[in-house]
């Protein structure tokens, strides 16, 4: 899916099959640095973006087609980890690690899961602000239905294995390393000041704060006695640690409230009881910055009510200390509304403002219905809501409009960068629904507006091809001809025979006279349903991709531990060069990210990534100061003085260096240099350059980044 103007060193953005059983929604998620992670019933999928054709280790073209053409990692989501995992975070809050008996499993205050839990499939999972990862990357979060987070991380590595995947050049995520948890068992310290009595929890939501452009990350997390727990995420990377390691994490609680809303719980034997609880229940705004201080909203979703609670980050905070966050007593706001389970809150990235106020705003989907809202940071406190029953506030049964096809839950929905030039009265916004088939046309939606020539492009390429999948059709007597030829109708066990079969018969192109001789043409059925798992959006925005299953709606299949027929799809939004510009340059862009935008988002050209490195002013500077250096560099091998020539250094002898891209000094023997993950660039370590030039020391503190390249500020490999 790259722009016909791009260079042919570009992989194809191209949809693919994955055999896999889905168990949630909302299953789908790109990190900060385009990383793809998929969840599935017992484990995760992870893909990584390659920038370039990849080479292979003898420097010719691999066979490499398409981007994500190999699965970086899967790895298992369902081990009970054991508290013993925590206790270095005990040991560097300087606390005593609870003892208790522990028993796998269990947890909260639910009649089965108080007792243990057997069943530990994945429930949600998503990537944190870049940052708390090695490299300045980010770890991703996975919650199960044993009701445990646990966060995932690169290990250190041990520098031999970080970069070559079946025969090329490529990075991995291996070591890839369990780092802590919370949740049924697993205990957190609690800051200084801040009381809170351990208990065996069950959580059964969570989300990230957005970046704060600080230290560290704020994680929230809701469990089943309603409350809502404020994490502050901290971490220290040596870049010399021994492999395997995750890093020194300063993990603690900062804040805790009550979520239960003004809505008493209703038992379940009541005739009009109805469920209502929610894996995605929580969501964070953009921040606002006011002078030293971010405040930011959380929404939470209880029985038949969405909440506003304002959290404030107050500064100077220095890394690795614990923050000053404040948690208003009361909710800024809160809406009444009639909710179904798995509702969830989704924040356009922007503050506005409206007069002298400041607002942020974002829709609620029920998730049948999506209704648009908007808080106020500075606005008068309601005060708290006075208790009431889903009868007085008309929500006990959805409003009479909210009937119909529409009652298919949403399962994915992205609200798209707002435009700085033209306002609109709601966020513009695109969503998916869990069933796609012939009979529903509900299945995607959007409000964004018509382009010019609505008959050149209706939406994202991966709708085009859901709905080719679910309207292909063709005669009722040549769609049932393989079930009545192979007497399979009731066939307890489906073989691989069978899904050849029935793949042939999708794509087969029939002769008219030959196939369809004596057949009733007119009487035509539709083959195939489709379920939608999940949606996400690039970074940037410019691209979104889909996590679907496909199955036949002639006869009913079966899920087995085999899998079933999943692909990814992938798609774009028609923009303007200059409105994604304008977007990109809004938001704070990691060189990844950017380098994915322009490469499929329609994003403008990255220094470096497909061109030629721009030497700016800064740039220069830096390598002037290593001019001197560099004059005293010899060859290796002969002693012969080097000459830099773009990105290697030649000696009289044709003896060839690398050239460091962040000084221009040569890089003389291996294991001294780092390698860029987007330009393929290498820089000098930073521990190195302080024995090359010792003279240099403050610059080479102060300027030098130990975790991102010097040329186009990429993250280096492990």
């Amino acid at each position: 899916m790259a722009s016909e103007d791009h260079s042919n060193d570009i992989l194809p953005l191209e949809s693919f099959g994955l055999t896999a059983v889905p168990a949630s929604t909302h299953n789908i998620v790109w990190s900060p640095d385009a990383e793809l992670a998929v969840g599935c019933d017992d484990c995760v999928y992870i893909f990584i973006p390659e920038y370039s054709v990849p080479k292979s280790t003898d420097g010719t073209n691999t066979k490499v087609v398409r981007q994500y053409n190999d699965v970086a990692l899967q790895f298992p989501s369902v081990e009970h980890r054991n508290p013993e995992l925590n206790r270095p975070l005990f040991d560097v809050m300087g606390q005593e690690f609870p003892e208790f008996e522990y028993v796998p499993g269990g947890g909260g205050s639910g009649t089965v899961t108080g007792q243990g839990s057997s069943m530990n499939h994945l429930v949600a999972l998503d990537w944190s602000p870049s940052g708390l990862g090695r490299m300045n990357r980010s770890v991703l979060a996975v919650l199960t239905g044993a009701g445990t987070i646990t966060i995932y991380c690169e290990g250190a590595s041990d520098g031999m294995n970080a970069f070559k995947v079946r025969g090329r050049n490529a990075r991995t995520l291996r070591p890839w390393v369990a780092a802590w948890g919370v949740g049924a068992g697993l205990l957190l310290p609690v800051a200084e000041g801040h009381e809170a009595q351990y208990t065996k929890e069950y959580i059964t939501a969570f989300a990230w704060a957005r970046d704060t452009d600080g230290h560290g990350a704020l994680l929230a997390y809701a469990n089943d006695e309603d409350e809502i727990v404020i994490v502050s995420v901290q971490v220290k990377h040596d870049s010399n640690a021994t492999p395997g390691d995750c890093g020194q994490w300063r993990i603690e609680e900062v804040a805790r409230f009550m979520a239960e809303g003004p809505h008493p719980r209703t038992d379940p034997t009541d005739p009009d009881y109805s469920p209502c609880s929610s894996s995605f229940s929580l969501s964070w705004s953009p921040w606002l910055k006011r002078g030293d201080s971010k405040s930011s909203m959380v929404s939470y979703v209880t029985k038949n009510y969405v909440g506003f609670r304002q959290v404030t980050i107050d500064a100077p905070h220095r890394n690795m200390t614990t923050p000053n966050v404040k948690v208003d007593e009361l909710d800024s706001n809160g809406v009444c509304l009639y909710l179904a389970p798995d509702a969830f809150v989704a924040f356009e990235d922007l503050i506005w403002t409206i007069g002298e106020s400041k607002i942020c705003r974002g829709v609620i989907a029920t998730p049948t219905q999506v209704k648009a809202f908007q808080v106020s940071f500075d606005g008068a406190r309601p005060g708290n809501i006075a208790r009431h029953t889903t009868y007085e506030c008309g929500t006990t049964y959805p409003e009479p409009e909210d009937d119909g096809p529409t009652q298919n839950p949403i399962t994915g929905l992205i609200i798209h960068p707002p435009s700085l030039s033209q306002t609109t009265a709601t966020p513009s916004y695109s969503l998916v629904r869990l069933s796609a088939t012939h009979e529903n046309d509900a299945w995607y939606q959007t409000n964004l507006p018509l382009p010019p020539n609505p008959e050149d492009g209706t939406g994202p390429r991966w709708a085009t091809e859901i709905n080719q999948i679910i309207e292909h059709q063709l005669p009722r007597v040549m769609a049932y001809r393989p079930i009545i030829d192979d007497g399979s109708a009731g066939s307890e066990v489906e073989s691989d025979e069978d899904e050849e079969v029935d793949e042939s018969v999708e794509g087969s192109e029939y002769d008219p006279e030959e196939n369809f001789a004596g057949v009733d043409t007119e009487d035509q059925v539709h083959l195939n349903r489709v379920r939608i798992w999940g949606m996400t959006a690039s970074p940037g925005g410019g691209v979104t991709a889909v996590f679907i299953s496909q199955y036949s709606a002639l006869w009913p299949g079966r899920d087995t531990y085999a899998g079933v027929k999943c692909r990814l799809l992938f798609g774009r939004y028609d923009r303007s060069s200059q409105e994604a510009e304008t977007t990109l340059a809004v938001k704070q862009l990691s060189t990844e990210a950017r380098a994915w935008e322009w490469m499929y988002g329609g994003g403008p050209p990255v220094s470096g990534v497909g061109t030629s490195i721009r030497n700016d002013d800064k740039r220069t500077a830096l390598k002037d100061h290593f001019k001197l250096v560099g004059r005293k560099q010899a060859c290796s091998f002969c002693g012969l003085p080097l000459e830099p020539k773009g990105k290697t250094s030649r000696c009289g002898r044709g003896h060839l260096f690398a050239t460091c891209a962040t000084t221009g000094l040569p890089i003389l023997s291996p294991g001294l240099s780092r390698t860029c993950s987007v330009c393929g660039s290498k820089c000098l370590k930073r521990e190195d350059l302080l024995v090359i030039a010792p003279e240099l020391k403050d610059i080479i503190v102060d300027e030098i980044s130990a975790e991102k390249c010097g040329g186009c500020g990429g993250k280096f490999v492990n």
